[in-house]
């Protein structure tokens, strides 16, 4: 089992909406608790469905489905109920199955809450109880069938379904196909509204849903249609940032082919009619009429209710899955560039002087050991360099106590039995230059997989760029590349381990947009030592790729750029700094000095951020660590100078 930890806390997204809960009550399922401290969307469902409203074994196997609809689609479901007393948030599998085969079991409501817990019982939960108990754990989206309403005969029996007065004091957002059919919808919206609850239909129109139909037969409508995803999540982003005390209700209509007509054309509302004046002819009240009337609708519509209500409430979790994923892309704590690959144990090695290995011999050297790996040192170089919203996204193995102390960014997904990532660099004596490396970096091709991928889908979706180095297999690469194209995501690749990993690469150039690598990598990449040409023939061929950047070592940067190709000088050293210390986190260093300025101004001011790029790796190459701390002190002025007095360039016309 993954288990995930956060090097750096951020800012809860729901602490001003978030009232404290009595913790010794809940218990909430590892994943939803991670789900939430990490700001991952996550769906609330109820279980009133599990446990009263779909017959054994069909209610087991449609909660499944819902969670694997929401998964699919981004979120993390957290189903809630209780058991033995507990109040459960995100059951397991055992637990949903147990909560759906009991015979006799409860219905939980608001009130019903204290007297369940202290008798230790168990209960499937109303939409009352599952939005109380949603706002508790700050999730603010709740997907269920249908919500209660006012009954027909509220005016002489006064029923009126708790879960409306729960919508107007409880900040949560209900997405539902309206309320129940049996109900009146009239007076249930201007109950509503009485209460301060929004109500909005999800569609074209603000036609009212009339749960098994798209519209109703008196005409009802809701406050404003929500025609989109996005406009649905910037809905819910405002009630948060109003601290309102009340929720919304988002009525999502059926699709159409999925209505209810009974084979002689009688609709959903006759039947209800019929059906309540023959339970006033047999004497039938209370709470009996409910369930007398849903028989009569099943009957007559020859079991047809209970598949189209499967196919409503998948459809609204489906919706909420996608407003909680996009929530989370438009919230104030929002990612503008994750990062997905190494985080290593580096050692390097400095020989002394030249040496001829003797068996059995001591060879002299300084070592410097510190936390490395492509991914990682960008992330940190562009920590240094204040790019607001990065994180780097990594798994770990067996972890000492040297690599957990560290303050990048950093959401690492721990694997047990798995050993971390660890690279040692041989550097030459004189240059710096990397001689050879050994590298244990397989935990990233066994464990980046595009399943990894799919399970932190949320985290993703909330950056507008993606950068991925060349650790990755070339299936998770594949699938990372797939997601981007299909979500309209900024990719970006930077090599790494040299030219046979940096082949990986290749056959998804068509969705890259930036790409970084070395010479010997570009190589391999085109499988042509024609760098120029093959510049020229790539930026033709994949118009979505639109920077390639080519380090060169002491000759500069070769870069791809609008269909022309351009030669960068280096930057001089500093006249007090003329040693090269360290060459192999200049490359990642330059990397980050570019992605700062295109996180700021896009690919408009191209020279600007190539400037940056060279000035942060000319600092690293003078720095006894891998990343210079030196690249703090970069800011506007310095790139300016650097763009008006030392930036030189020539054009390669072919």
């Amino acid at each position: 089992m993954q288990t995930i930890r956060q090097s750096l806390q951020f800012r809860s997204l729901y602490y001003h909406q978030v009232r404290y809960y009595t913790s010794h009550l809940f218990d909430i399922h590892p994943e939803v608790k991670s789900a939430l401290s990490e700001h991952r969307p996550v769906v609330a469902c109820e279980t009133a469905i599990l446990t009263h409203g779909l017959p054994r074994p069909i209610n087991i196997e449609t909660c499944l489905h819902i969670e694997q609809i929401i998964r699919d689609h981004g979120s993390i479901p957290a189903t809630i109920g209780i058991i033995n007393g507990r109040i459960k948030v995100g059951l397991t599998k055992t637990e949903l199955e147990q909560l759906g085969s009991l015979k006799t079991v409860e219905k939980a409501s608001r009130r019903d809450l204290p007297y369940l817990i202290s008798h230790h019982s168990s209960a499937g939960t109303t939409v009352a109880a599952t939005m109380l108990i949603a706002h508790r754990c700050g999730i603010p989206i709740f997907a269920t069938g249908g919500v209660g309403g006012v009954h027909r005969d509220s005016s002489t029996t006064g029923d009126i379904s708790s879960d409306l007065d729960e919508l107007g004091r409880t900040p949560v957002c209900v997405i539902s196909s309206g309320i129940k059919s049996i109900l009146d919808i009239p007076k249930t919206l201007e109950y509503l509204e009485t209460k301060g609850v929004g109500v909005y239909t999800f569609g074209k129109t603000n036609d009212f849903p009339n749960f098994f139909t798209r519209t109703n037969e008196f005409g009802s409508r809701s406050c404003a249609a929500i025609e989109s995803i996005d406009e649905a999540a910037r809905l819910v982003r405002s009630m948060i940032d109003l601290k309102l005390d009340s929720g919304l209700l988002v009525a999502v209509p059926i699709d159409k082919e999925d209505e209810i007509v009974t084979d002689s054309g009688k609709s959903i509302e006759s039947i209800i009619q019929e059906s309540l004046q023959q339970a006033t002819k047999e004497g039938i009240t209370g709470n009996k009429v409910t369930p007398f009337v849903l028989g009569e609708i099943r009957r007559q519509t020859g079991n047809k209710s209970i598949p189209t209500n499967q196919k409503l409430i998948y459809k609204n979790v489906r919706i909420a899955s996608q407003i909680a994923a996009n929530l989370s892309s438009v919230q104030s704590t929002s990612s503008s560039l994750i990062l997905i690959g190494a985080r290593n144990l580096d050692l390097h090695i400095q020989l002394h002087a030249d040496f001829l290995p003797n068996k059995g011999s001591t060879i002299p050297c300084r070592l410097r050991q510190n936390l490395g790996g492509v991914a990682y040192n960008v992330t940190h170089a562009l920590h240094l360099l204040k790019a607001r919203s990065i994180r780097l996204l990594t798994v770990s193995g067996a972890l000492t106590s040297f690599i957990k102390t560290d303050s990048i960014p950093t959401i690492i997904h721990d694997i047990p039995n798995e050993s971390t990532a660890s690279y040692i660099s041989l550097l030459d004596s004189k240059t710096s230059e990397l001689i050879c490396g050994f590298g244990d970096m397989e935990i990233y091709e066994r464990q980046i997989t595009p399943d990894f991928l799919d399970k932190n889908l949320s985290i993703l979706m909330q950056n507008q760029w993606i950068m991925f180095d060349a650790n990755l297999s070339s299936l998770a690469i594949k699938h990372l590349t797939d997601i981007g194209s299909k979500y309209n995501k900024y990719l970006v690749f930077i090599s790494a381990g040299g030219p046979n990993k940096a082949r990986r690469i290749t056959d998804h150039l068509s969705n890259l947009h930036v790409l970084f690598c070395n010479r010997l990598e570009f190589e391999a990449i085109t499988n042509s030592s024609s760098i120029d040409l093959n510049l020229k023939i790539l930026l033709r061929k994949n118009p979505n790729l639109k920077l390639i950047c080519i380090t060169m070592g002491a000759e500069g940067v070769t870069i791809g750029i609008n269909g022309q190709i351009r030669k960068y000088r280096a930057l001089n050293l500093d006249k007090d700094q003329h040693e090269i210390r360290n060459v192999t986190g200049a490359g990642d260093s330059f990397a980050a000095g570019v992605m700062s300025q295109l996180l700021k101004f896009n690919f408009e001011n191209i020279n600007r951020a190539i400037a940056c790029g060279l000035l942060a790796a000319k600092f690293t190459l003078t720095s006894a660590n891998t990343i210079s701390e030196r690249l703090n002190t970069i800011d506007s002025r310095m790139i300016d100078e650097i763009c008006s007095k030392e930036l030189q360039y020539e054009n390669v016309n072919l």
